[in-house]
């Protein structure tokens, strides 16, 4: 799992697909950090991605760095508004600081994936690498 931690921090930009009553919606996302095995982001909750976690948790992600290595992986989500993780969130990454400004904010929060499954490829010929957390 080290692996796919590496190349999330590397490629940190993420496109995330949820379900909206049956229909796909994919956005970018940013990957914030890994804790305890959970995989961590922040969202706010009067977004649709954060209504659309709510109804229906189960959510991939996909991401590629500049030399086409890609990553696949699915799991749920686990909305949480912890606000240790907010604060974490907020003091490593000035853009989120710059939209939500505090932890406390009440339109800001946070959901992990700490359950799933994900691959890393490549075009070179070698399988791809399966993990599972």
């Amino acid at each position: 799992m080290r692996e796919v931690i590496d190349f999330l921090r590397a490629n940190s930009t993420v496109f995330l697909a949820t379900s909206d009553k049956g229909a796909a919606r994919v956005r970018p996302f940013q990957f914030q950090f890994e804790q305890d095995g959970r995989l961590w982001f922040c969202t706010a909750k009067s977004k649709e991605t954060y209504a659309q976690l709510k109804a229906d948790n189960r959510l991939e992600l996909s991401c590629c760095s500049k030399d086409m290595v890609t990553l696949r992986l699915a799991g749920t989500a686990v909305l949480e508004d912890d606000p240790a993780v907010k604060k974490r969130i907020l003091d490593g990454n000035a853009l989120v600081r710059s939209i939500y400004g505090a932890p406390d904010n009440p339109d800001f929060t946070t959901f992990s994936i700490d359950h799933g499954r994900a691959i890393l490829f490549d075009f070179s010929g070698n399988p791809p690498k399966t993990f599972t957390f």
